[in-house]
């Protein structure tokens, strides 16, 4: 009997957990807008504008595009992404171009973000991102 009792405290316990986990994902649907920090290994330090707009979520995972302004020649640059949420808020995002960005939501409901790729055309950037 307390081999069957413990059983079924065990079964609830896994159920509660289970229902834990699978809440649902932050939804990160619509336009962000931020003012990047950057260096870059040719172009130093600059700033500029971002536009994230994640058009599409799934769960915890989604698809967008970004726009960029390059000050390097002057013009706003466009490419898609796909990225996942964690449970915990952390995001990741892989460019369909080149590079990665990593990152959460903030407190305050604020997309925080790094980015960065390598080589010849090595650059880091954080950014800030507030949903419009």
């Amino acid at each position: 009997m307390k081999r069957l009792l413990m059983f079924f405290a065990l079964l609830a316990v896994a159920c509660f957990a289970t229902a834990a986990l699978a809440a649902d994902a932050a939804n990160l649907v619509g336009t962000w807008e931020g003012t990047p920090s950057v260096h870059g290994a040719k172009v130093g330090y600059r700033t500029g504008r971002l536009v994230l707009t994640i058009a599409e979520q799934q769960g915890n995972a989604f698809h967008g595009s970004k726009v960029y302004f390059r000050s390097t020649d002057k013009q706003d640059r466009s490419e898609g992404f796909s990225g996942t949420i964690s449970s915990g808020g952390q995001i990741f995002i892989a460019d369909h171009d080149e590079g990665y960005m990593i990152g959460n939501i903030t407190k305050g409901g604020e997309m925080e973000l790094q980015y960065g790729h390598k080589g010849r055309k090595a650059i880091a950037v954080h950014v800030l991102l507030k949903r419009k």
